[in-house]
């Protein structure tokens, strides 16, 4: 008879989590697990399977965190853009809180695919998720004629994506907050069709 489980799975998911999103998939090797999640390898085995399923399930667990986030965040209440640029706020802040580690996402989808097919599994779900959340959203801006006359919410979403994904990446190379807000500046301006210009980036 196997004996129960003494540990919490989802607090070592969050250790295993936060561990893969530092060092990358590669980089972590199963003795760094054991010593970060206090658990023996049997015990990871038995409850996880490999690095790569404990890998996975981590960063499924990442997602299902930004997913809720966009589910509970965006509604029908107050103006849609400002409502939409505190949410993008709210999800860089999260992935600044990791020490400029980037995206846990983004920087599985630059070390892992197009090799990886569960990866890519996991982030085509979740970016569709995201882009049909922005599209509502943007839907509803353009009712509210918020939104800047000839962009279709779904033109608008893919911009929002595109960059959203793409400031993952600049972040790590400019971490200073700066950079991130006047580049969602410049995109809320173009979305709610005001023309603004971008400062250039710190040498």
């Amino acid at each position: 008879m196997a004996r129960p489980r003494t540990f919490d799975e989802d607090a070592i998911l969050d250790r295993a989590m936060l561990l893969f999103w530092r060092k990358g998939y590669e980089a972590t090797a199963m003795s760094d697990l054991v010593e970060e999640l206090g658990l023996g390898r049997g015990s990871i085995y038995a409850a996880f399977g490999d690095k790569h399923q404990l890998f996975v399930r981590a960063l499924a667990r990442y997602l299902d965190h930004q997913n809720t986030l966009l589910d509970t965040a965006l509604d029908s209440e107050g103006p849609a853009l400002p409502q939409l640029r505190a949410v993008l706020d709210r999800l860089l802040a999260a992935d600044a809180a990791c020490g400029n580690a980037g995206c846990f996402s983004v920087n599985s989808i630059a070390e892992l695919l197009p090799h990886d097919e569960d990866v890519a599994r996991l982030a085509r779900g979740s970016l569709a998720i995201a882009e049909d959340a922005f599209t509502r959203q943007l839907s509803r801006a353009a009712d509210d004629g918020e939104l800047a006359p000839g962009l279709t919410p779904e033109a608008g979403s893919r911009l929002l994506l595109t960059l959203v994904q793409g400031l993952q990446i600049m972040r790590k190379v400019y971490p200073d907050p700066a950079q991130a807000t006047a580049a969602l500046d410049a995109t809320f301006a173009l979305l709610s069709g005001r023309s603004t210009a971008m400062a250039p980036m710190a040498r």
